[in-house]
């Protein structure tokens, strides 16, 4: 007897298997008939869970940025690591995304994809801004940070992440280690801080790749 899969099991396999397309093909190139052939399941089961081939497109976006506001948020709350360490290894987690080859957020990014990083990008910014806040003022509080407005700091910050992910994402042969070191010289100037080169705390490892 075949067995039937759960919903969201079905539903995230349909997602997965339509970020992997999105990126080798490019939206327009990946059609639903591709999609459900990669699975081996039938039209219906793709528009039982999706409208159409925009409403997976938006989808995509949606559980991409769940994923990697639940990894960053379990990174930058986590109460055993000093907020310094917290932000470097939040830095980390993103280098480590950016390295694997076969991750969707792989560098450099497919050019096919650059709406859906855009919105991923634009919206974990935006989520995050009060853990980054509580992390900003937390520092100052133990010494790790100098700043007088921790919220508007956390807007600089996360602002200044932004948009160095967004003009960096597509540059061929881009060295992440020069990258990284440079990326950690800034936030020493704008938290009056001296970042770790490196911390001990694991990587929160998600869904995400």
């Amino acid at each position: 007897m075949r067995q039937l899969k759960k919903p969201e099991v079905r539903r995230g396999e349909i997602v997965d298997t339509a970020l992997r397309l999105f990126a080798d093909r490019g939206y327009e190139k990946t059609t639903v008939e591709a999609i459900i052939g990669e699975l081996g399941v039938a039209k219906g089961c793709f528009y039982h869970y999706f409208r159409s081939k925009e409403d997976l497109f938006g989808a995509c976006a949606e559980i991409v940025s769940e994923r990697l506001l639940a990894d960053y948020r379990g990174i930058l709350e986590n109460p055993a690591a000093r907020p310094a360490e917290r932000l470097v290894a939040f830095l980390d987690y993103t280098y480590g995304l950016a390295d694997d080859p076969d991750g969707f957020l792989r560098s450099p990014q497919p050019t096919a994809v650059a709406d859906l990083d855009h919105r991923v990008s634009n919206t974990v910014a935006a989520q995050l801004l009060p853990s980054v806040t509580s992390l900003i003022d937390e520092g100052d509080t133990v010494g790790d940070f100098v700043v007088t407005d921790p919220e508007m700091t956390a807007v600089a910050v996360l602002g200044a992440l932004n948009n160095l992910h967004n003009a960096y994402v597509f540059r061929a042969e881009l060295d992440l280690a020069a990258h990284r070191r440079g990326v950690l010289q800034l936030l020493d100037r704008m938290l009056v801080a001296q970042l770790p080169e490196s911390v001990d705390m694991p990587a929160t490892k998600g869904e995400t790749r």
